[in-house]
């Protein structure tokens, strides 16, 4: 991978915790559409494993693996680390955020790591994904937001935030940060 460069026949998407099971199947898919993939995961609840795996699947010799998918063990909150290890060594064309903690029961003993975690990661990316010139992204929630439905299935439509049990759900129904953050830091063009 050439530094800070994309090309037509190769265009880079970076994947927040794409060493977790939705993410690494997420990664699967992209090379499977002939992007190039650098995947950043600081691997807390997640395996290196994964990749491995998507390498394997694909059938990827050693030298292709090396050019279409890149590991950065990193945490995505950590801002020099992205900016030095990550967003220095090529130019994204999109990113998927999927880095965050996210096990309910977990996130109601420490909610305050959660909410750091979950809110400042984002907040970094969003920041070097606007400095850099990559304004395409896609965030990943869950269906905790809807809290206690009174019928199912969930709809586009249904409402969030009511009978929410958990800080991670809290957090992700508090996503209107986000957007009001991604558009400001990744404006149409």
């Amino acid at each position: 991978m050439s530094s800070n460069t994309t090309t037509e026949e190769q265009s880079w998407i970076l994947v927040t915790g794409g060493c977790g099971y939705i993410g690494s199947h997420t990664v699967l898919g992209l090379l499977r559409a002939h992007h190039s993939v650098v995947v950043v995961d600081n691997l807390c609840n997640s395996s290196k494993v994964s990749l491995d795996r998507v390498a394997t699947i694909l059938n990827l010799s050693e030298g292709e693996r090396k050019e279409r998918l890149v590991f950065v063990e990193a945490d995505v909150a950590d801002e020099i680390a992205m900016r030095e290890r990550v967003f220095n060594i090529t130019k994204f064309r999109a990113c998927i955020h999927f880095a965050g903690l996210k096990a309910v029961g977990e996130s109601t003993q420490l909610p305050l790591k959660y909410y750091f975690n979950n809110l400042v990661s984002t907040l970094v990316l969003l920041k070097l994904m606007q400095e850099y010139g990559c304004n395409q992204i896609v965030f990943s929630s869950s269906a905790t937001v809807y809290g206690a439905v009174d019928s199912m299935p969930i709809m586009e439509d249904t409402p969030v935030g009511l009978g929410i049990t958990n800080p991670y759900g809290t957090f992700l129904e508090r996503r209107e940060i986000c957007k009001f953050c991604i558009p400001i830091s990744c404006p149409s063009r």
